[in-house]
């Protein structure tokens, strides 16, 4: 008698469920399927490495951010205070947002754009992705400063 055979009938059928079942209740854990985001380590949101920003008020600094953000184009999208531009004005957004977040956006917006809820919902409500602008780690801070300063 072959193995085909010795799984016919209501037996080999539960036995084929049972089995089933398992597999899928104890298969593999969250961790290991990737996390909630299906990628290794959690989400893709999750995965962007930002460095722990320190809002600086050295006037300097606050300067510095001020020139990145003009160098690096911010302003053509974005203003602070009086509205709308082309994206959302960004006066209050250090106190609307946390500062990871503020983080993430400015250094992947692609990825923002695609997985996080909230970045979701300004590009529906905008309708125009916020293009990489290649801020290196250590500008980030400045601009930040810059926005921190002009709430």
């Amino acid at each position: 008698m072959s193995s085909t055979r010795r799984l016919r009938g209501p037996g080999g059928l539960i036995l084929v469920a049972a089995f089933a079942v398992s597999a899928a209740a104890f298969g593999c854990k969250k961790d290991q399927a990737g996390g909630e985001g299906g990628a290794p380590g959690g989400s893709p949101v999750d995965q962007i490495k930002v460095p722990d920003i320190q809002y600086s008020s050295a006037q300097a600094d606050i300067d510095k951010g001020k020139e990145l953000f003009t160098a690096k184009g911010c302003n053509a999208c974005h203003k602070l205070g009086g509205g709308k531009l082309v994206g959302p004005d960004l006066k209050g957004v250090t106190a609307r947002r946390d500062k990871q977040w503020i983080a993430k956006m400015i250094m992947k917006p692609d990825v923002m754009i695609k997985e996080d809820p909230v970045a979701k919902e300004l590009f529906k409500t905008h309708l125009t992705p916020m293009p990489s602008q290649g801020v290196a780690e250590a500008e980030l801070p400045l601009i930040m400063s810059y926005l921190k300063a002009n709430e």
